[in-house]
């Protein structure tokens, strides 16, 4: 059995194989591999901008005539204050993911996505050490 370049949670990586959760590609078949940040949405903020939707909803369905309208509004304004915030926060303080991405000869395929930066690069050296590994096997200079 060959040794483990690297072994995660849901990534092994031989010299032979990749594996990333159920399925494997063989080094073979990965011409590249690249690594790459996103965002996602920060919880905090879906759960203000619930909290908020949910407030103004109340405050709408609570107004009746007129007078009990205007003495809803302070309540309305607070819930689109709320859900305003909750946007404000998204967009300073989104959620970070980074993403493990392997060009196969058919397609770009995202195979591994981490909070932590420093495990999706650890499994890109290792793909990339089996892929130079791959280089000579196929190409042995004399």
């Amino acid at each position: 059995m060959p040794h483990l370049l690297s072994a995660l949670k849901d990534a092994r990586v031989t010299p032979y194989i990749a594996q990333f959760g159920s399925t494997s590609y063989q080094i073979a078949s990965i011409s590249g591999i690249r690594a790459s940040a996103g965002k996602k949405l920060s919880l905090p903020a879906v759960f203000m901008f619930l909290w908020g939707a949910g407030l103004f909803v109340i405050a709408m369905a609570a107004s009746g005539p007129e007078e009990q309208a205007t003495a809803n509004l302070p309540e309305a304004l607070d819930a689109v204050g709320i859900v305003f915030f909750s946007f404000l926060i998204q967009l300073l303080f989104p959620r970070r993911v980074y993403n493990l991405i392997l060009r196969t000869h058919g397609a770009d395929i995202e195979v591994l996505a981490s909070k932590r930066r420093k495990s999706i690069l650890d499994v890109k050296q290792a793909v990339e050490t089996a892929l130079a590994a791959h280089a000579q096997r196929t190409n042995p200079t004399s």
